[in-house]
């Protein structure tokens, strides 16, 4: 596994970046410093603020390395900046975009299954419900997912994921109890309705096809395009 170098004051560490994903699917990448062959943490190169990113962009943890992350993932051509900035708790956190090429040469087992996770292909119970989220919350205004249900309400429940749709005034919640599947929507009026379900596609295609008129159309890519942007 190749290794990067980091200047930190007069230490300097011979690091290997270890690549995974946030339970929302988010990019996860965490450095690791090698002591006699074996791997000791060293510090979390990325941070899982509110909202799911897109592929391959994750926010930057600032406030480790004294904030020298940025410069040191530009100087090793591992990311750039998307432009997007998130305060939370007084601090500033950047969000870059990491080359798919560049992870995959550092730790290709973890980009390798952090590639199947965006696809989609490991078998998740709730995987096509996860991938239609990740959609809205890329395509439509404001859209925002929580991935787990808060705390007090229940720890018991298989599914709980609660979504605000603020553009059209209402926030989902998408439950299971025992074998149904149920969303319900609540709207600003104080009003709701409630959906049940026993299949997970249902639950997904529903959901989708609710925003159906908003939706990017996308062209289908020529096979030149697809080679470019394997990972």
């Amino acid at each position: 596994m190749n290794t990067l170098a980091f200047t930190l004051g007069e230490h300097r560490s011979q690091l290997t970046l270890k690549i995974s994903t946030y339970p929302n699917g988010n990019l996860a990448i965490k450095l690791y410093e090698k002591d006699h062959s074996i791997l000791i943490f060293w510090e979390t190169l990325t941070t899982n603020l509110t909202g799911i990113r897109p592929d391959h962009c994750a926010f930057i943890n600032i406030k480790a390395a004294d904030g020298l992350f940025p410069v040191w993932l530009s100087d090793n051509h591992l990311a750039e900046p998307t432009g997007q900035i998130l305060e939370s708790n007084g601090c500033l956190y950047p969000e870059y975009l990491f080359y798919g090429k560049e992870l995959d040469a550092l730790d290709h087992e973890g980009h390798t299954l952090y590639i199947r996770r965006q696809k989609g292909e490991l078998g998740r119970r709730f995987e096509r419900l996860y991938l239609a989220l990740r959609r809205l919350a890329r395509e439509i205004n404001g859209f925002s997912i929580g991935w787990r249900c808060p705390d007090g309400v229940s720890t018991t429940l298989p599914l709980w994921i609660e979504a605000s749709d603020p553009s059209h005034g209402r926030k989902f919640i998408f439950t299971q109890k025992g074998p149904a599947l149920q969303t319900t929507i609540l709207y600003a009026d104080g009003t709701e309705k409630q959906r049940i379900y026993r299949r997970k596609e249902d639950m997904a295609t529903e959901l989708m096809a609710m925003f159906q008129e908003e939706l990017r159309v996308y062209p289908p890519w020529s096979e030149d395009r697809r080679k470019r942007y394997e990972y």
